[in-house]
């Protein structure tokens, strides 16, 4: 699966990667990587980031943990 392949690429990585870049190491055409790539960063599992004129694509990192701690402020307690 091609999600399966980038989410992958983007960990072994290291680093953020350009669309082109990641292209070259999964196969996947850049039109079609792009969908994907959009996909993956609707589903919360990658990130988008500008350097310069460059997007750079990276495995989502975990949210600060001042977020966390307000989601679990507001849960009710029963």
């Amino acid at each position: 699966m091609k999600k399966t392949k980038i989410i992958e690429v983007l960990k072994k990585s290291g680093k953020p990667l350009t669309i082109e870049q990641l292209s070259e190491k999964t196969g996947v055409p850049v039109p079609r990587l792009r969908m994907d790539l959009f996909r993956l960063q609707g589903e919360g599992e990658v990130e988008s980031r500008q350097k310069g004129d460059e997007l750079l694509w990276t495995i989502k990192v975990a949210k600060p943990v001042e977020e966390r701690y307000e989601k679990m402020r507001k849960k009710p307690t029963t």
